[in-house]
């Protein structure tokens, strides 16, 4: 028996009464569970698993195909994305970006801290700051994707900012006071980055 926190970050119905949801574990990687009687409406048939959701999971992995849970706690809940249209799909895109880009039993800790960080933020309030270009920023470093000329800043701390940013993205401290100007550059950087590693 595995127990680990995961987040869910999609949840797609299987038959009348079940669901497949796919998840970030930060010690196991992508996770996929068949969780049959979710959809029925009760407390038995674990009713907490739901998009944008931290949760406890208790479960058998299975080398072959979907996990099955044993059993589910909610850890925490950051339902309140949905409240913010732009913040919502925002929280999609990084959801469809970690899935395409995770792999089963491959440790993703930054990346599953800092979707904690985009979520919270992003169920808080209405936000301009570019958290999906965040969130790959921390998806490049874990991978070592990042290159070590990092020219965002424009000051001869280039390294520092950089360090002191992909930080406060995990770690969920305050992010720097960046222009707009700025946090658009470093937007369209981590597209093209990505564009070159080859991730979707």
């Amino acid at each position: 028996m595995i127990s680990t926190p995961v987040l869910v970050l999609r949840k797609t119905p299987y038959s009348e009464t079940s669901i497949i949801a796919a998840t970030l574990s930060p010690e196991h990687g992508r996770l996929d569970f068949m969780i049959k009687g979710a959809r029925q409406i009760s407390r038995k048939k674990f009713p907490q698993v739901d998009l944008f959701r931290e949760l406890e999971v208790h479960f058998h992995h299975n080398n072959s195909g979907l996990n099955n849970i044993h059993s589910v706690e909610l850890i925490s809940s950051f339902d309140n994305i949905a409240s913010f249209p732009s913040n919502y799909l925002s929280g999609c895109e990084i959801a469809t970006f970690v899935l395409r880009n995770s792999q089963s039993m491959i440790p993703s800790p930054e990346v599953y801290s800092a979707l904690k960080t985009s979520f919270s933020a992003l169920s808080s309030s209405k936000t301009d700051i570019p958290w999906t270009a965040l969130l790959k920023l921390v998806y490049l470093d874990e991978h070592g994707f990042l290159p070590e000329d990092m020219d965002l800043s424009g000051d001869s701390k280039k390294q520092e900012v950089m360090e002191n940013l992909l930080d406060a993205v995990i770690l969920g401290s305050p992010l720097p006071d960046f222009p707009s100007k700025t946090w658009q550059k470093l937007a369209e950087w981590a597209d093209k980055l990505c564009k070159y590693h080859e991730l979707e």
